[in-house]
């Protein structure tokens, strides 16, 4: 099994289907519809990779979340998911991630950015460290 990868996305259709592409492609899949669950969920469980949506509801949206899990734990790669890349252009949390992909996109593109955010993660887990 792949390292375990978070999905956070307020749509539960859309995070529904992106669990059963991610798991079907063989990672170890937590999800969170909220921000409180994804925290609780990244706190609680280690991540090697987070797959967000930028824009969540409420006060606490996709970029707070960025920024609390790079002080808690900089390891985890970060992926965003957003309808506009440039939400993110000259935001300290543009250098905190590892992708932003723009939606709509195809499955093939989702899973190979994930992948390629975390080609080190497992690099290392393939040599024991």
């Amino acid at each position: 099994m792949l390292p375990p990868l978070l999905l956070i996305d307020d749509d539960r259709d859309s995070l529904e289907i992106r669990r059963l592409i991610f798991e079907r492609a063989g990672y170890d899949v937590r999800t969170a519809s909220t921000p409180a669950d994804a925290r609780d969920a990244f706190l609680r469980h280690p991540q090697a990779a987070v797959l967000l949506d930028l824009r969540l509801p409420g006060i606490e949206d996709g970029l707070a979340l960025i920024r609390e899990f790079r002080t808690h734990a900089p390891g985890p790669r970060i992926v965003v998911l957003t309808g506009c890349v440039s939400d993110l252009h000259n935001r300290p949390e543009e250098a905190m991630i590892d992708a932003a992909l723009e939606k709509p996109l195809r499955t093939e593109q989702l899973l190979r950015a994930v992948a390629g955010a975390m080609e080190g993660v497992l690099s290392c887990r393939a040599h024991g460290a």
